[in-house]
């Protein structure tokens, strides 16, 4: 009977770290009042990394749609390719002096550009040298696991990934860069198993600009 017991006990305990095992991680970030926020970047440090070969480069979009740029936040990884299609019927000169892509393409309706490739890690602050108020980011990862925040400050990591930390990214932080460990992560799970990330945001200015974005984002 005891016998039994202890096997009864073993298979549950087993479940139950199946169960686990089986839940991909959810991360919740938020601002410094408890608002969630959008277009947070995470990169994780991987542990675990895939024994797949190495993939060939990705082509992404980084459209111009009434004078914005779509998305606000691209996530792309190192050695990527990003088009800029240009779907307004108007000029734009497209440019960014970030370190890790200088670059600048005047962009007609129509009439397309080859695309650009972006080898180093880091972020890319793009603006329009005709309308000012644009302001777009290209966020190159050099780790093969990196999430972008919804509506909900919410992002979902395959259960299957292992890593040490993580590296979070918001335009707005008081921080370029905010690095925490996978201990200090789990000192904020929330009811429902999330993992919670506080950012300190800055308000943003009734009109941003390039210049003004440009030299708190940089690189």
């Amino acid at each position: 009977m005891i016998n039994r017991l202890l096997n009864t006990s073993s298979i549950v305990i087993t479940l139950l770290v199946l169960c686990t095992q089986a839940t991909a991680e959810s991360f919740l970030v938020q601002d410094q009042h408890g608002l969630p926020l959008k277009n947070a970047v995470l990169e994780f440090s991987v542990t675990n990394p895939s024994p797949v070969g190495v993939s060939p480069p990705n082509t992404l979009i980084m459209d111009q749609v009434n004078k914005l740029f779509k998305p606000d936040v691209l996530v792309i990884h190192q050695g990527d390719y990003v088009n800029f299609p240009n779907s307004d019927n108007i000029r734009h000169h497209v440019y960014s002096f970030s370190s890790v892509k200088p670059f600048e393409l005047k962009l007609y309706s129509g009439k397309l550009k080859a695309p650009l490739q972006f080898n180093n890690a880091g972020v890319a602050v793009l603006g329009c040298n005709i309308h000012d108020s644009m302001i777009g980011y290209i966020y190159i990862a050099k780790s093969t696991q990196v999430l972008l925040t919804d509506e909900q400050g919410m992002a979902t990591l395959a259960d299957t990934v292992a890593y040490e930390s993580v590296n979070v990214w918001h335009a707005s932080s008081v921080t370029s860069l905010t690095s925490i460990s996978y201990e200090d992560l789990t000192k904020g799970i929330k009811n429902d198993g999330s993992l919670v990330i506080d950012l300190i945001i800055e308000a943003p200015e009734p009109r941003n600009t390039f210049q003004s974005i440009f030299k708190k984002n940089g690189q």
